[in-house]
């Protein structure tokens, strides 16, 4: 799995994670299950504020995901949970490709619309 990391201006302790996952063409149902039961536990876990799965419009068995953690420390966390791991473990074989993107938000404090809990 590749993590590209963001960090752009002022330090922020939140992280926002955006995550896509293509399954391959006979993967799409078992990448499905994994990703709603990893998401059910991560939903629990301390420190993970927003765990968002989305379904890309026109392109069946892509996944996006997207996290908001309050902290780095609260992502480590859930990299190294227990269901995290199986979950990384499983997704080699299920995946065509997989782009993570780990980012510090930057100036989403002003107002409404420019937010969704991040910073």
């Amino acid at each position: 799995m590749r993590f590209t990391k963001l960090s752009i201006g002022a330090v922020v302790t939140k992280k926002l994670v955006v995550a896509t996952f293509t399954a391959k063409s006979d993967t799409k149902d078992a990448l499905e299950d994994w990703i709603l039961k990893t998401a059910a536990a991560s939903r629990n876990e301390t420190g993970v504020e927003k765990y968002l799965i989305n379904l890309v419009d026109d392109q069946p068995g892509h996944f996006l995901l997207v996290g908001v953690y309050s902290s780095a420390q609260a992502f480590d966390d859930h990299v190294n949970s227990p269901h995290v791991k199986s979950f990384l473990n499983a997704v080699p074989d299920l995946v065509e490709e997989n782009i993570t993107y780990v980012a510090t938000p930057l100036g989403n404090d002003a107002g409404p619309k420019s937010s969704i809990g991040l910073s």
